[in-house]
């Protein structure tokens, strides 16, 4: 299965549904999707950023909003625009990798990662994740 994402609209709110053949690539996918959400459509040429970044949880759902959140902060404090999650592993109730990105000055768009209509479940096709952005 291709994993897959999508925007849709909300009134100052977007919701991003993700769907995947395991947990681990949901997470994975996250990181593609908030790339596409934060470039601006310019190539992004700045230096090479790694960093490793942990997200814990006591549930699956809110495990996917801390993660997405992470990312979040990366972009605005370090302005790293992710390419890929490396050594991705989704544990009970953590989710670390290696970010690995471009230094540049992402779109500040989100405001914040909320808990409305959050998920994260497996389903007969694969993995689900559903979470809504404050933007």
């Amino acid at each position: 299965m291709e994993p897959t994402h999508r925007w849709i609209e909300h009134t100052a709110e977007l919701q991003l549904e993700l769907h995947a053949g395991s947990e681990a690539a949901v997470f994975r996918q996250a990181v593609h999707a908030l790339r596409e959400l934060l470039e601006e459509g310019e190539p992004v040429d700045g230096p090479r950023l790694e960093r490793t970044v942990e997200a814990e949880a006591t549930d699956r759902g809110a495990l996917l909003a801390e993660w997405i959140a992470e990312l979040v902060f990366l972009a605005e404090m370090d302005g790293l625009m992710p390419d890929e999650a490396r050594d991705l592993v989704v544990g009970e109730d953590t989710v670390t990798a290696t970010i690995v990105g471009r230094q540049c000055s992402p779109r500040h768009l989100v405001k914040g990662v909320t808990y409305h209509d959050l998920t994260l479940r497996r389903d007969r096709d694969g993995w689900r994740g559903n979470v809504v952005l404050d933007v």
